[in-house]
């Protein structure tokens, strides 16, 4: 009889463990999904930021590369996709969480936005194709479009 409730209890501090781990596991996932999706949701907005330079410099110097700017695109596209596939592996309460942290991060990034300069161009880099200047945060090449 004494080992009938040894075994019992063996057997359930087993089955604790088990959905312990379980547990464990389930948050694990949860944060990385939570972070995975943060991190492309900077790479989209960073990959907006440069398009939009982009084109506003490719204007401001009379010049058209309809290449370059379909590169920028593509590369916000793939980002895009990303996002959706995170999404779509994320329970809908983990997606709430998500875009709450999300919001308050965007309010935070605009207040910081508002005190300081506005500033287009950071450290700069050469091209490995045409050796020209770009940012230092470019995708692409402006002049001649090889992916940096």
């Amino acid at each position: 009889m004494f080992e009938l409730d040894i075994d019992m209890l063996k057997e359930q501090g087993l089955q604790f463990v088990d959905k312990a781990k379980k547990t464990a596991q389930d948050l694990a996932d949860k944060g990385k999904n939570q972070l995975d999706l943060m991190n492309q949701q900077a790479r989209l907005s960073k990959a907006q930021r440069q398009l939009g330079a982009l084109v506003y410099s490719l204007h401001k110097a009379g010049e058209e590369n309809q290449p370059l700017v379909d590169k920028y695109i593509e590369a916000i596209a793939e980002v895009e996709k990303a996002i959706e596939e995170i999404k779509a592996n994320m329970s809908p309460e983990e997606y709430m969480e998500a875009e709450q942290a999300a919001g308050e991060e965007t309010q935070e990034e605009e207040e910081e936005i508002e005190e300081e300069p506005v500033r287009l161009r950071g450290e700069t880099k050469i091209c490995p194709v045409c050796h020209s200047e770009v940012d230092g945060d470019a995708l692409f090449c402006n002049h001649c479009g090889a992916q940096l």
